[in-house]
């Protein structure tokens, strides 16, 4: 059997052609898994923000009624 150079040239353009759609299906699933860690962050960010001013919100109340309601 001798070596068929274009044989060889075809086999390595395949195995190169494979080698980059397994590592752009790795890049597709990674971020994939990312993505919800992020959006999970920014909702938890706003949760917080949301109790902060809840917060601030009962505080001012309560000096509001305090001012309103003279012993």
């Amino acid at each position: 059997m001798s070596f068929n150079s274009y044989l060889y040239e075809k086999s390595i353009a395949e195995r190169h052609s494979q080698i980059l759609h397994d590592f752009e299906q790795s890049h597709v699933r990674a971020s994939a898994r990312q993505q919800p860690t992020f959006v999970r962050s920014v909702v938890g960010k706003f949760g917080t923000l949301l109790v902060e001013l809840g917060s601030q919100l009962e505080e001012v109340g309560e000096q509001g009624e305090a001012v309103v309601q003279p012993s």
